[in-house]
């Protein structure tokens, strides 16, 4: 017997690859709306056709593409992380000469061309910054995810303001080295990739482990605190000497200033792998935990929001799920603020815990009632909440209710465009999951449940009467 009371819902459901035009969808001009370029692909910045939402469009030139598999593992790492300081994809196309990744757009610029403004930071300006990447970090390799190309180019200011906050990107170099299931069994790294400021010694070796995205993260420190590269020389032969030496230097006149407890994390991170600290480990350094917390305001959670999700309909909870997921960092802001102060540990994942923990002073709520609530957005029913999820239950109404995204995600449901969603649809989009799988009855109930003419379907005007209802 199905339980037809959960919604299952999963992110990655909703980041589509289309086939097609990308000026069917995009507002771009791929020659003037440059963001970047490398050698195998450039970025450009566009808008969607609908509500005008700025995105950054990855391109890649199909002849440039020798490793097809490497680059559709680009694809499925970007698909499976969701946290705040990690790059979010939106969707894929395909066209004859190209592939396009859709992302998220981030207005601040590199926090490379920070260092080359600012000459170097003080610790408080380093400390946010690194914060920032290590929770990134922290999150990656909990879900099996290595980087292999931690650099300051590869960090993303979201805005020009001072307190912005930062994401990951470019996965290119990527390596799942383990599953996500927390007892797997890691898989050894022998491919010999990065850049050679950053790269760690046993990466030069030819064998080694997550720990050299450790190594790459403590070399930014160092250079946000002094300056300068640890490693440095005239050419790229030069600067492996010294990183296969480990042969860097706490002792120039930048370093006189700097607290001995930064010192004591750089030298905890650039060490042989088996000293090294590993991310979580690093969040709960001494030097890390002394952001400033006196000025912060106090959390404040929005328990009605959260309630009204859990008594929502079902394909309700469905469209604020596409919603949350196609929503850029810069909209949800206080949203991603709340995240992090609720995960604790940092592991970009908020346990039950965690979330009790947020929500205590809630008057006349029993611990039951909240646990329940607390499940309910739990809507992939791995036992965590992840960051999607948090943001399809907490978000105000005045985000999912704006039309151009209640347009898109009818769009999305309906897939033959006939103007209704039926039950076989929503089986299509939320079906293909081995691990989900309902009966063809599961989904007829949704539609039951938001079908106010009987007709077996949801056309537009249902759709929008569901969406206003507050449960």
């Amino acid at each position: 017997m199905e339980n037809h009371d959960i919604t299952t819902v999963r992110k990655t459901w909703f980041i589509q690859s289309r086939e097609g035009k990308l000026e069917d969808y995009y507002n771009t001009d791929l020659k003037s709306d440059i963001l970047g370029t490398g050698a195998f692909a450039s970025v450009v910045k566009a808008t969607t056709k609908e509500g005008h939402q700025p995105r950054a469009i990855k391109i890649l030139r199909k002849e440039k593409i020798t490793d097809k598999d490497k680059f559709k593992a680009e694809i499925e790492i970007l698909k499976r992380l969701d946290h705040p300081n990690v790059i979010k994809i939106f969707e894929t196309f395909e066209d004859a000469r190209n592939v396009y990744i859709v992302m998220e757009i981030c207005k601040g610029g590199e926090v490379f061309d920070r260092i080359l403004s600012k000459g170097r930071f003080t610790e408080s300006e380093a400390r946010k910054v690194f914060i920032d990447m290590i929770h990134a970090l922290n999150y990656c390799h909990a879900n099996g995810v290595c980087h292999r190309d931690l650099k300051p180019e590869n960090f993303l200011y979201l805005d020009q303001s001072e307190d912005s906050h930062i994401k990951i990107i470019d996965f290119g170099l990527a390596k799942i080295f383990k599953s996500s299931d927390k007892d797997g069994e890691k898989t050894p790294m022998t491919s010999r990739v990065g850049t050679s400021y950053y790269i760690s010694p046993e990466v030069l070796a030819g064998n080694y482990d997550e720990s050299c995205d450790i190594w790459s993260a403590g070399v930014i420190l160092y250079i946000l605190l002094s300056g300068y590269p640890p490693f440095n020389g005239n050419t790229d032969l030069k600067i492996i000497e010294k990183v296969k030496k480990c042969a860097y230097s706490l002792e120039t006149a930048e370093w006189k200033k700097v607290s001995e407890s930064a010192k004591d994390l750089i030298k905890k991170m650039l060490c042989k792998p088996e000293s090294r600290l590993t991310a979580a480990e690093i969040l709960k350094h001494e030097w890390m935990l002394q952001a400033a917390s006196a000025n912060e305001e106090p959390l404040s959670l929005d328990y009605q929001s959260l309630k009204n999700f859990t008594n929502a309909q079902r394909l309700k909870k469905v469209a604020l799920s596409v919603i949350a997921s196609q929503l850029s960092e810069e909209e949800i802001n206080e949203l991603a603020e709340q995240f992090t102060k609720l995960d604790v540990n940092g592991d970009g994942v908020l346990t039950f815990e965690e979330m009790e923990a947020g929500l205590k002073g809630v008057d006349g709520k029993s611990r039951d009632e909240i646990l329940r609530v607390i499940d309910t957005i739990d809507t992939d029913r791995n036992g965590t909440i992840n960051y999607t999820e948090f943001v399809a239950a907490a978000m105000e109404r005045s985000i999912y209710l704006r039309q151009d995204r209640l347009i898109d995600t009818f769009k999305l449901l309906d897939k033959d465009g006939n103007g209704k969603i039926t039950a076989e649809e929503l089986k299509e989009v939320l079906g293909n999951d081995p691990s989900f799988k309902h009966g063809i009855e599961y989904y007829k109930e949704m539609i039951k449940e938001a079908d106010q003419n009987g007709d077996g379907t949801i056309d537009y005007g249902e759709f929008l009467d569901m969406m206003k209802k507050n449960k």
